[in-house]
């Protein structure tokens, strides 16, 4: 039958054609649903409900809902008399034909909205969706407007439907037609019903328009700059001292006048002073003095209350953090700690950090104290580490997460805070230096600060925890000597190549992908991720935690491509290459970013700067070299480049030493190397930059080494090496400077290839002696080092 088709196809969209139900059995099933629903939000499904009770002949349940409804609406008065009345009209109808749809929308017509019974089956079908959605309302308006342009549209769809149906030989001569007029349009309310589709929810959407709310059932305009045009109204009000009913003076200075409502909205301090039913006597007075601020300050947060708008800047961002807090106005106390984030530095992170904890600003206390573990050794050289409190002081030298290069900057600033006002501070000797490592202080440092200790009362202290800790009974403090999490450091020894002893003219070369590195602590080599490609040569350096590997050779092959390697998940992943590639070329870090410089460049020497931005995975150009060299040490401090030695385009040893500013893009020339050499190693250690072996122009490998002064712009010899080295891979560490591999001349014929090595040694600048290390698993030379 026509009619069960019909209704077998809304029911099988209602139920995301999943099944098709009947509907006898989808009316038996929610007829009663329909019914409970009466006195409550509406959730059953009214697409369903139309299909099946539109062609119910006998439906009680149906009836009795219009009865009910009919009988249970004389709250809303006499004004409703004319729609019951045309209620009772439609109910006469619907003995015939039982329009489920029809009633639904009659309840909700009276129950929600105020317009005329003519007006719900347009309106109306925009109320309910679908199945188990609570009903919401919308515009009636646009929603009546958009269905009467659409209805012509909707009996071509409804044609349209019923033609693709399937037709069906059987028919129930029970069924009723779908309307009264058999399909024509007859104007009747019934008829307009059971011939118009539902909106779907885009159509609806677009009927409802933006500008409507769900509150009330009636439509709502929305003003989205009222607020802020209100708020600008207030401010002139207050300004021109109108209708302003409070008066804040802050001692003698000049009053601000206010209003109670707009303080009491934005200030919970304000709201309590001022609510009647605490008893307070401000909220009775005129005027109410306010103490412990400032008349500016006070200004600013009352500026802020009726603009949203205030000016933080450094002369007044901790007072007006206080004053913001005390009287409670959160959004500024939030802007203060932004603007405090931006500002830390080593010179006021200690400040900071006792500001935001004296005022319960955690999220500052947490980005202060961050910043002063992860800066430390800067930190502690500042005159602001003097003035703070023996507690804050004992929190920031306990905690595992201070990353130091040495233990021995702990201690030193501990004996610095003491020594600033020793009488006073002698007393927390014991208690402070028992958060400090003091087992993984040389004990030459603790002799040199002892004998620096002008202090006897502190003299004696400090020979005491000397005599303590050499005697390792840890009475006095506790002998820790596991280095702190954030201060384990391990030295990597990237690629390089490895040459044998060979009886004949050419070596055996072996290139290396494999990665090693030293644990400092445990005075251990151990296995990493190898890289991609194996390379000699290579540009390394640290950053972020990740160690970057770029350039170098690979048999006669000059590489431009790179690797990163997270240290933490112990990977490798592939980085964009250089512009050119490069070998035996300088790469250091500057600012959170890399530069590579000079080295070859296929045949030639190059003489290009690049830049790389690890935010962007991009290299650029950035300028030259005074002129083109290779094989030099490239070394970063304090904002500038330094690069020393190596050879120029006439093959010539160098000894110079040039700094460069990549901001002014300016060279600076400093005192030169007392020796000529390349393919040396180099490294940064207590502000001292340290050039290690390497060739010399005679051709000699070299065991020198060579210290230079950044204060004093001065080079100076230290004890050489215990082997001679070329190209050796070198890292400071704790202290200590070290150095791994190399090549050195053949022991059976110096004129023959030179070979590489497993020693491995470190320097002790304080003792100023070498000491042998475990060595490399494998000798190998021309690798990279770096620390982590």
């Amino acid at each position: 039958m026509e009619e069960e088709r019909l209704i077998t196809y809304y029911i099988r969209n209602e139920q995301s054609k999943t099944k098709a139900v009947s509907y006898s059995s989808f009316l038996e099933n929610n007829i009663s649903d329909m019914w409970s629903a009466l006195g409550a939000s509406v959730t059953i499904s009214w697409r369903g409900a139309k299909s099946a009770m539109c062609l119910t002949t006998n439906c009680p349940l149906a009836m009795d809902v219009v009865k009910r409804f009919l009988l249970d609406n004389d709250e809303y008065g006499a004004e409703m008399q004319q729609r019951r009345d045309t209620l009772k009209g439609l109910f006469l109808e619907l003995q015939a034909i039982t329009d489920g749809d029809l009633i639904m929308k009659l309840y909700w017509k009276v129950r929600n909205y105020d317009i005329f019974v003519d007006d719900v089956p347009y309106a109306a079908r925009s109320k309910v969706r679908c199945e188990s959605v609570s009903v919401q309302r919308y515009d009636v308006v646009k929603c009546i407007n958009t269905v009467t342009r659409r209805k012509s549209e909707i009996k071509s769809e409804k044609k349209n439907i019923a033609a693709n149906l399937p037709k069906t030989k059987n028919s129930d001569p029970t069924m009723p037609p779908l309307n009264n007029c058999n399909g024509n349009n007859c104007g009747d309310i019934i008829c307009s019903l059971s011939t118009q589709s539902p909106l779907s929810p885009t159509d609806l959407s677009q009927a409802v328009g933006a500008g409507t709310g769900t509150n009330s059932g009636k439509p709502r305009f929305s003003c989205p700059h009222y607020a802020q045009k209100m708020l600008l109204n207030l401010n002139a009000l207050r300004l021109d001292s109108r209708f302003c009913d409070v008066e804040i003076k802050v001692g003698n200075a000049t009053s601000v006048h206010a209003h109670r409502a707009v303080l009491s909205a934005s200030s919970a301090y304000f709201e309590a002073m001022f609510r009647p039913e605490l008893g307070l006597s401000e909220g009775k007075q005129k005027t109410v003095t306010l103490h412990s601020i400032r008349a500016d300050i006070l200004e600013l947060l009352v500026e802020f209350i009726y603009t949203g708008q205030i000016e933080i800047e450094q002369s007044n961002v901790q007072e007006l953090l206080a004053a913001a807090d005390m009287l409670q106005v959160p959004e500024v106390v939030d802007g203060c700690c932004e603007y405090l984030c931006r500002e830390l530095h080593s010179s006021n992170a200690l400040g900071i950090l006792r500001f935001a904890e004296a005022h319960n600003c955690r999220q500052l206390a947490e980005v202060a104290a961050n910043f002063v573990h992860s800066n430390f050794p800067k930190v502690a050289l500042e005159d602001e580490l003097l003035d703070i409190p023996h507690t804050l002081l004992v929190k920031v030298i306990a905690s595992e997460a201070l990353r130091v290069d040495s233990e021995y900057q702990v201690f030193n600033a501990a004996l610095r805070w003491i020594r600033h006002d020793v009488v006073l501070r002698r007393q927390y000797v014991f208690e402070i230096l028992s958060h400090v490592r003091i087992a993984l202080v040389p004990v030459g440092l603790i002799d040199q600060a002892i004998a620096e200790c002008r202090d006897v009362s502190l003299k004696i202290a400090l020979r005491s925890v000397r005599k303590d800790l050499t005697s390792r009974r840890g009475q006095l403090v506790p002998l820790r000597v596991c280095p702190r999490v954030c201060a384990k450091k391990s030295i990597y020894v990237i690629g390089g190549s490895r040459r044998e002893q060979s009886a004949g003219w050419t070596p055996t070369d072996w290139i290396f992908e494999s990665v090693i590195k030293y644990d400092i602590f445990r005075r251990e080599w151990i296995e990493s991720a190898p890289m991609e490609i194996g390379r000699i040569l290579p540009g390394v350096a640290a950053l972020g935690g990740k160690i970057y590997v770029i350039g170098g050779e690979r048999g006669s092959q000059i590489l431009a491509n790179g690797e990163v390697y997270d240290t933490q998940n112990n990977n490798w992943e592939p980085m964009a290459p250089m512009n050119v590639p490069r070998c035996e070329f300088g790469l250091c870090t500057l600012g959170g970013t890399l530069y590579a410089m000079g080295g070859w460049i296929g045949e030639d020497i190059g003489g290009s700067i690049e830049c790389y931005d690890p935010m962007k995975n991009a290299w650029r150009m950035v300028g030259d070299l005074p002129e083109p060299k290779f094989s030099m040490g490239v070394v970063s401090f304090e904002g500038l480049i330094y690069i020393v030695g190596g050879c120029n385009t006439h093959s010539r040893y160098l000894t110079d030493l040039i700094s460069y500013n990549p901001v002014t893009n300016e060279w600076t020339k400093l005192a030169r190397m007392q020796t000529a050499r390349c393919q040396m190693g180099v490294a940064i250690l207590d502000r001292h930059l340290y050039v290690v072996g390497g060739n010399s122009s005679q051709q000699e490998v070299l065991r020198t080494v060579e210290r230079y002064s950044f204060d004093e712009d001065k080079w100076s010899m230290v004890s050489p090496m215990t082997v001679r080295r070329s190209s050796p891979a070198v890292a400071a560490a704790d202290g200590l400077l070290y150095v791994a591999g190399g090549d050195q001349p053949c022991e059976i014929n110096f004129y023959r290839a030179q070979i590489t090595i497993a020693s491995f040694e470190c320097y002790d600048p304080i003792t100023d002696q070498w000491k042998v290390c475990p060595d490399l698993p494998t000798s190998r030379s021309e690798a990279g080092a770096v620390v982590v």
